[in-house]
C-alpha cells in the first residue's frame, strides 16, 4: 500500500493542513514553518504513543482541541486487503485516522482522580447507509422494537427489509437484525443512500494496523550514532543482532555455548585443573593474606560467564577510511551516513517476511544534508531516489538547494507559517503549497492546443530539466523572488539593494534568480508562483531586435506579470514586472555616473575582456562604496518594487468545463 493523502489537524503549527504524498516529497520552508510538525505527525500516525505527546503538541497549546492525522492509502496488496477486510472503502482504498485528545481521569479508586491524560484513538472511514435501521451502531433492543412496529415502511426502492424474515416471525434479536441489515445493504447497495462516516476504535483494530501499515522510520536532525549502534533490544542495530541470534540453528548455538562454557571453566574455579594457573595462584595468595584479618573466609575470583546474547549486546563499530577508528570518533558526516545505513538495513529486515512478502517502507528524514559536503548531498538525493523507485516512499525536510530539482517540482511541499490575532492573542498557523503534475500538464495543453493528449509527466520534466541549477533551486527556499534574465542582474542587483535602507535582500530572505535568458523565465515563474512564492519579473524588452521570437517572448512575460503586451516607452515599472525598453546596459547608461570610465577601469583591474556580468558587478561595488552610496534611480525603484511584491493569484490555465458533463 502507498500513502497518497495526508491531513493534519490541530497538531503543533498545523491547524488544518492537507498534503498529497507521492513516492518522494521534499519539505521546504523557513525555520518554524511546520516541516518538523509534518514529519512528527507522520510518526504519530504510524507509531502512536502518549510519550511523544504533551501540551506543546496541540495547536497553540489548545488542549481542548483534538489532534487528528488522517491518511488515505491506495494500491493495497492482496494480503493487505485481507487484513483490512471490512475496513476498506468500495473503491479498495483505505482511509484511516489517529486522534489524540486530553481527557480527565475519573473514578473513586483512581489515585490520580482529576488528572489530565492524553487518550489516543484509531479510526477508519467507510460509507454507511443513511437509513438508521441499516446502521450497525444504531441497532439495539429499543430501536428494533420501534422499527418492527412499522416494519412495512422499511423498504428501499420497493424492496422490503421485513421480507428477510417469515411473515409470522416475531421481532428479531439484535444480532439477527445486524446480520440481515448487512446482507440487505450489500444486496441493494446501488439503491441505498450512503454517507461516509468514521468508525471509532474497533476491537482489535490497533493490532491490525501495527502489522499491516507501511513500516515507518523517522530520522531526526539530531541523532547519536553511539545510541544507534548499541546492541540493546530497543535500538535498530540491536534488533538486527538479536534477529541474527534467532536465525542461528540450535545445533550451531549449542557449539557456540560449549566453546563459551570452556572459556568460563578456564577462568573460574568450577573449571578445576583447567583453570588458568595464574588466576588460581592469585586467588590462593589473596585468601592467605585475607586470613591475617579474618579466619574462615573464602575469597573467590569469578568472571562472568559469557553468553551468546551477552556478546551480541556489546558490539563496537569501526570504520577504516585510511585510519581505523570507532565510528563515534569519526566526523559527523560519516556518522550520519552510518546512521542512514543501519536504519536502511533495519528497515529491509523489518519489511521482509520469511515467505518472501515485502512490507512497504516510509522513510522520513529531517535535514539529511546536515554535516554533508555538496557531493555527498547529491549522493543522498540519488540514494533517496533509488529507495523511492519501488514500493517505498521518502519524505524529508531540507534547507539544501542540492536536494531539490526544478524538473521535479511536484516533489516540493512548501510550508509557510503566518501569525494572526485571534481573540486578542497571537496564533501561529502553517500553510502548505504544492504543484501537482496534473495541473502543469493541463496548463500546457490549454496554452498549446496541438499538444492535447500528447503531454506526459516525462515530457513536462524534459521541458523543465534544462532549468535545473542549484542557484535557481534557491528560489524554493525564498520568501520572495526577483526573476532576472542573466548574471548581470544577479551579480549587481543585490549589491545595489544592500545600499538602500531596508531593502537588503538576504535579511528578508529574498532571492535573485537568474533564468539563463528569457526562454526559461516563464517556466520558473510558473513553478515558484504556484508554490505561492511572490515573484517579481525583471527583463529587457529588446526593442529593435530583429528576432521576432525574442520580442514575442518579452510580450508573453509582460502578460504573465499582469501588464499589457506592448513595447514600453522607457522603463516600465509595475507591481509585478519591470521592463527596460531596450536592455539593462543601454537604458541605465545615462543614469550611471562615469560609466565609461568605470567600464574601462574594470577591464584594467579584472584583466582584459571579462564580460558584462563582471563589469556590472564591478561598477555596482564602486558606486555603492562611495559616501553617500550611488544607486541609479531606475534600479532603486525596481528594487523597492521587488521587495514589496506580493502573491496575487495562480497563473496556470485550466481547461474549460465540458457543458455536457453534469456534476
Amino acid at each position: 500500500m502507498k500513502l497518497t493523502q495526508l491531513r493534519i489537524q490541530n497538531f503543533r503549527s498545523c491547524r488544518d493542513v492537507s498534503l498529497e504524498i507521492g513516492d518522494m516529497q521534499a519539505l521546504v520552508g523557513a525555520n518554524n514553518a511546520g516541516k518538523s510538525a509534518v514529519l512528527r505527525a507522520l510518526d504519530f500516525l504510524f507509531n502512536p504513543s502518549t510519550k511523544s505527546l504533551n501540551e506543546e503538541s496541540f495547536w497553540n497549546k489548545e488542549t481542548t482541541l483534538e489532534i487528528r492525522v488522517e491518511a488515505l492509502f491506495m494500491d493495497l496488496k492482496e494480503k493487505e486487503k485481507e487484513a483490512l477486510a471490512g475496513c476498506l472503502k468500495p473503491d479498495g482504498t483505505f482511509h484511516m485516522a489517529r486522534s489524540a485528545k486530553m481527557v480527565v481521569k475519573t473514578g473513586e479508586d483512581d489515585a490520580d482522580d482529576g488528572e489530565e491524560k492524553i487518550a489516543i484513538g484509531q479510526h477508519y472511514k467507510q460509507p454507511i447507509p443513511k437509513l438508521e435501521w441499516l446502521q450497525e451502531s444504531k441497532i439495539n433492543g429499543k430501536t428494533t422494537a420501534e422499527w418492527w412496529k412499522s416494519r412495512d415502511q422499511l423498504a428501499v426502492n420497493g424492496v422490503s427489509f421485513a421480507a428477510s424474515w417469515p411473515a409470522d416471525a416475531k421481532r428479531p434479536g439484535v444480532e439477527d437484525w445486524k446480520e440481515k441489515a448487512k446482507q440487505f445493504a450489500t444486496t441493494n447497495a446501488a439503491n441505498i443512500p450512503m454517507d461516509d462516516a468514521w468508525i471509532d476504535n474497533p476491537k482489535g483494530y490497533a493490532n491490525v494496523l501495527k502489522a499491516t501499515l507501511p513500516f515507518f522510520i523517522l530520522v531526526p536532525a539530531v541523532r547519536d550514532v553511539t545510541e544507534e549502534s548499541k546492541g540493546t533490544k530497543s535500538s535498530p542495530f540491536g534488533k538486527l543482532l538479536f534477529a541474527i541470534l534467532d536465525t542461528v540453528a540450535a545445533e550451531k548455538k549449542k557449539k557456540i555455548e560449549l566453546i563459551l562454557s570452556e572459556v568460563s571453566k578456564q577462568m573460574n574455579r568450577l573449571g578445576g585443573t583447567k583453570r588458568v594457573p595464574l588466576i588460581a595462584d592469585t586467588e590462593n595468595r589473596l585468601n592467605k593474606l585475607l586470613g591475617d584479618f579474618f579466619v574462615g573466609c573464602d575469597l573467590e575470583i569469578e568472571f562472568q560467564t559469557p553468553t551468546l546474547e551477552a556478546l551480541l549486546s556489546a558490539p563496537k563499530l569501526f570504520i577504516d577510511d585510511g585510519f581505523r577508528n570507532s565510528v563515534e570518533n569519526k566526523g559527523h558526516g560519516l556518522q550520519r551516513a552510518v546512521i542512514f545505513t543501519i536504519l536502511r538495513r533495519y528497515a529491509e529486515f523489518m519489511t521482509s517476511s520469511p515467505e518472501g512478502r515485502k512490507r512497504n517502507l516510509i522513510l522520513a528524514v529531517e535535514e539529511p544534508e546536515l554535516y554533508m559536503h555538496p557531493q555527498a548531498q547529491r549522493t543522498i538525493r540519488r540514494v533517496f531516489r533509488k529507495i523511492a523507485v519501488g514500493d517505498d516512499q521518502i519524505v524529508f525536510s531540507t534547507h539544501s538547494s542540492l536536494l531539490v530539482d526544478v524538473a521535479n517540482f511536484d516533489e516540493i511541499i512548501r510550508l509557510e507559517s503566518r501569525v494572526e490575532k485571534v481573540g486578542g492573542k497571537k496564533v501561529t498557523q502553517s500553510d502548505a503549497w504544492q504543484l501537482p503534475m496534473a495541473k502543469m500538464m493541463e496548463d500546457l495543453e490549454v496554452r498549446f492546443p496541438k499538444l492535447k493528449g500528447k503531454v506526459t509527466p516525462e515530457s513536462v520534466r524534459d521541458r523543465y530539466s534544462h532549468a535545473y541549477n542549484p542557484r535557481r533551486n534557491e528560489g524554493f527556499f525564498a520568501s520572495k523572488i526577483i526573476l532576472v534574465e542573466g548574471l548581470t542582474e544577479e551579480y549587481s542587483l543585490p549589491i545595489y539593494a544592500d545600499a538602500i535602507a531596508e531593502c537588503a535582500f538576504d535579511p528578508q530572505n529574498i532571492s535573485v534568480v537568474e533564468c539563463g535568458g528569457k526562454g526559461a523565465m516563464d517556466r520558473l515563474f510558473r513553478i515558484f508562483n504556484e508554490l505561492h512564492i511572490p515573484c517579481y519579473l525583471l527583463l529587457d524588452f529588446d526593442s529593435g531586435n530583429v528576432d521576432k521570437n525574442i520580442i514575442e517572448k518579452s510580450k508573453e512575460l509582460l502578460t504573465l506579470g499582469g501588464e499589457a503586451p506592448n513595447e514600453p516607452k522607457g522603463l516600465l515599472l509595475a507591481d509585478g514586472v519591470a521592463c527596460f525598453q531596450k536592455k539593462w546596459e543601454t537604458d541605465l547608461h545615462g543614469e550611471t555616473p562615469d560609466v565609461d570610465a568605470l567600464t574601462a577601469a574594470a577591464g584594467k583591474e579584472l584583466g582584459g575582456d571579462v564580460g558584462k556580468p563582471l563589469v556590472a558587478r564591478y561598477i555596482a561595488r564602486k558606486l555603492t562604496s562611495q559616501n553617500p552610496a550611488i544607486v541609479p534611480a531606475s534600479l532603486q525603484k525596481i528594487i523597492q518594487k521587488g521587495v514589496a511584491v506580493t502573491w496575487k493569484k495562480s497563473c496556470l490555465q485550466k481547461a474549460a468545463a465540458d457543458p455536457a458533463v453534469v456534476i
